[in-house]
């Protein structure tokens, strides 16, 4: 009887078993089988092209927008372009892909799905393409070829950018800061000047704790809108204020540096800080840049 059962045992060992395809997709655990996506890709953060390309593959599947200007490269293929730098761009599945030659030549925002080309790879029986089990909503990807760049966006919608760029006043009341949140885009690489008043280490809870990027950046607000300020401490010639001193609130800022936006919170690159007088009080002439 033992050695029946053992000679089963061997016999069901030899025999061939269907290999089970195993797809580690970013994101995912060593070792789990691939699934469908649940297609949440998190709100766009605004990006520049030259960013993505540089760091793409801190991008991978980053729903993002950016700007730039649509060029044809070859037939059937389309690129974003901006400044020599240019994604391959996959019209959406509600996207209008006529939409490419209707607009090239002008300036467009554009949101989307970023992801790498590779090699394709077709998986299961009927053979699928893995971009479909690992991305079911977006359409496939082309395989890699020379004359494509490597980083693609799949577009789910555009808009034409190519009017002149809006001013920007010196306002407040949080009149910019609550531009920048509306048009994000408009504001992208542009040096933007903000007054607010010197808010510390977020010390009044004006934004979401976990915010917070980096343990220097601190607090402007403008009217009843606030922002982080990093890459420059609120100090100069003569002044320094304290991060985690409450007193230091009454001080008004003017704060100079370029924007952006990412899950509904500015930040803002500053190159400028200098104090100023709170608004309705009598301003100073223009300084000298």
């Amino acid at each position: 009887m033992r050695r029946c059962a053992f000679l089963i045992a061997v016999l069901s060992l030899s025999r061939p078993v269907p290999a089970q395809v195993t797809i580690v997709a970013p994101g995912s655990n060593q070792g789990q089988a691939a699934r469908p996506s649940n297609a949440n890709y998190g709100p766009p953060q605004v990006i520049d092209l030259d960013a993505l390309n540089s760091m793409p593959e801190s991008y991978q599947r980053a729903h993002v927008i950016v700007e730039g200007e649509f060029s044809q490269i070859v037939a059937g293929h389309w690129v974003l372009r901006r400044a020599g730098t240019s994604v391959l761009l996959i019209p959406g599945r509600e996207f209008d892909p006529g939409e490419f030659s209707r607009a090239a030549g002008k300036r467009m925002e554009v949101r989307g799905i970023v992801r790498l080309l590779r090699e394709k790879q077709y998986v299961g029986r009927p053979p699928t393409d893995l971009d479909l089990i690992e991305d079911p909503i977006l359409p496939p990807m082309p395989a890699p070829a020379v004359e494509l760049p490597r980083v693609s966006l799949t577009v789910l919608a555009a808009r034409d950018r190519s009017s002149p760029d809006l001013s920007l006043p010196q306002e407040t009341g949080g009149e910019i800061p609550r531009r920048i949140l509306e048009e994000p885009a408009a504001y992208l690489g542009k040096t933007t000047k903000i007054v607010g008043q010197f808010r510390g280490r977020n010390l009044f809870g004006d934004l979401p704790e976990k915010s917070v990027r980096n343990s220097q950046d601190w607090v402007l607000k403008d009217g009843d809108t606030a922002i982080w300020v990093t890459g420059k401490a609120p100090r100069g010639d003569g002044w320094k204020l304290d991060l985690e001193y409450k007193g230091d609130s009454k001080t008004w800022l003017e704060v100079t540096g370029k924007p952006e936006v990412l899950n509904g919170i500015v930040y803002l690159k500053a190159s400028r800080v200098i104090p100023t007088k709170a608004p309705g009080s009598e301003r100073r002439g223009p300084e000298p840049r």
